[in-house]
């Protein structure tokens, strides 16, 4: 058994890091600039999985106008904003009310689908000021 035990660990498999798949998330944002500037979209690159064997994750190509997604820095308790998110109405408006490490409190100011005053958190990236 020790034998066996010795030939184990001579056998390594080469794991792709957390480090290299963001090195390659960059890597991919730079390459792909010069496509954004010829066909005239904007090209994403999903949530990257990624195992023994390599990665994968979904692109999408859109076009329009390129979007900056937004920080937590980018706002300040009190703002009027909107959420960009297919299940909330794009007139709605909220204001910030808290500003977490990762999200933002926000409560609804008009009447419409749900009620005034309801409190969400959301991603900083998908508000908007109004």
């Amino acid at each position: 058994m020790g034998h066996e035990a010795s030939f184990v660990n001579l056998i390594k498999i080469k794991v792709m890091t957390k480090q290299e798949v963001q090195s390659f998330r960059g890597d991919f944002q730079k390459a792909v600039a010069q496509l954004e500037e010829q066909y005239g979209v904007n090209i994403s690159l999903g949530t990257i999985r990624y195992d023994v064997n390599g990665l994968s994750s979904k692109m999408k190509a859109e076009k329009g106008d390129k979007v900056v997604k937004s920080t937590k820095d980018d706002f300040q308790i009190g703002d009027v904003v909107g959420i960009n998110h297919k299940k909330v109405n794009p007139k709605d408006q909220f204001r910030i009310y808290k500003i977490n490490s990762k999200n933002i409190g926000v409560e609804k100011l008009n009447p419409g689908n749900g009620r005034i005053g309801a409190q969400m958190r959301v991603s900083p990236s998908l508000l908007f000021k109004k």
